[in-house]
C-alpha cells in the first residue's frame, strides 16, 4: 500500500505508484490558458513624488494624480531613478486600468489612497532577497507539491538570503531547513514573486526566487522554530486552491506548464 500524507479535511495524496488514485482526484482549482492569461506579471509598483510639491501626508489622504499622461509607476524598485525620495509602494490590485505601458513602467490615470502601502506613516522601501522551492512529485497524470502550514495558512517553503550566499543556495538551504530533509536537487529556475510588508522603520520589498526541486525523501519534519506546523504533499490543483497568498496562486498559474513538462506529467 502506498504511503499517504494527509492534509486536514481536503486531500490525501499517495506517494506515486502506478494506477494509484485518490478519492478526491480532479477536485480543486483547475488550470489552463485562462488562468495564466489573467495572472499579474508584477506584484508591486513604485511611484516617485516630489516631497515639497506633494508631502507624503497629503498623498496619503488624496492619492496621486497627473493632468498630462497620467501617473508613471515603475515596475521594479531598481528602475526608480537614483536620488528619488520619497518612493511610494503601490498595490496594482487597487489601480484603474493602465493607459500606457513600457518595459520599465506603466501609466495610470490616478493612484487612489487605498493603493499606497508605505504611507501613514511613511516607511522607505528596502529590497529583500529570498529563495524558495516547488518540491515537485510526479503522479500519474498529475503533480504533487510539498506544502507547509505556517501562520494559519498553507504556503511553500522559502526564506531570506544570507550575506554572501547565492540565491540558489539560499533556496535549497531554506527548503531543507523548513521541511527537515537533506537530499534535495534543484531542477530549474521558476522566476520570481514579489510582496511587501512593514518592517520596523522601513517597508520591505521582498523578491522571492523560485526553483523546481526534487527529493527522494518521504519523511518530513516541520521547522517549528520558524512557526511551521505541518509539512505534507498536495495535488497541484488543490494545493493551488488552498494556497494562502494571491501572489503564490498567480505564480503557480504561470509556472504550471513548465513544472509539468519538467516532471514529465
Amino acid at each position: 500500500m502506498a504511503n499517504v500524507y494527509v492534509l486536514p479535511n481536503w486531500l490525501a495524496v499517495p506517494y506515486p505508484r502506478r494506477n494509484v488514485h485518490t478519492a478526491l482526484e480532479g477536485q480543486g482549482g483547475g488550470h489552463g490558458t485562462m488562468a495564466r492569461s489573467l495572472c499579474v506579471v508584477y506584484m508591486l509598483l513604485f511611484a516617485s513624488v516630489s516631497a515639497p510639491d506633494a508631502p507624503v501626508s497629503a498623498v496619503a489622504e488624496r492619492g496621486l494624480s497627473a493632468s498630462n499622461g497620467g501617473v508613471r509607476l515603475w515596475k521594479t524598485l531598481g528602475a526608480v531613478p537614483d536620488g528619488t525620495d520619497p518612493v511610494l509602494v503601490v498595490d496594482p490590485r487597487a489601480l484603474p486600468a493602465p493607459s500606457a505601458e513600457t518595459e520599465a513602467a506603466v501609466r495610470v490615470p490616478s493612484v487612489p489612497p487605498a493603493a499606497l502601502r508605505n504611507v501613514a506613516p511613511y516607511r522607505p522601501p528596502a529590497p529583500v532577497a529570498a529563495g524558495g522551492g516547488y518540491v515537485g512529485c510526479p503522479l500519474p497524470n498529475d503533480v504533487a507539491l510539498l506544502v507547509i502550514f505556517r501562520r494559519g495558512v498553507w504556503d511553500l517553503p522559502k526564506g531570506t538570503q544570507d550575506p554572501g550566499e547565492s540565491i540558489e543556495a539560499c533556496a535549497r538551504r531554506e527548503v531543507q531547513e523548513e521541511v527537515g530533509i537533506e537530499s534535495l536537487r534543484v531542477v530549474r529556475g521558476l522566476g520570481t514573486t514579489q510582496h511587501g510588508y512593514p518592517d520596523g522603520t522601513r517597508y520591505a520589498v521582498k523578491t522571492t526566487h523560485w526553483y523546481l526541486m526534487r527529493t527522494p525523501e518521504r519523511a518530513f519534519e516541520p521547522d517549528r522554530r520558524e512557526g511551521i506546523r505541518r509539512v505534507t504533499r498536495g495535488r497541484w490543483a488543490v494545493a493551488r486552491a488552498h494556497m494562502g497568498y494571491d501572489t503564490l496562486r498567480q505564480h503557480m498559474d504561470r509556472v504550471e506548464g513548465t513544472v509539468r513538462a519538467a516532471l514529465g506529467t
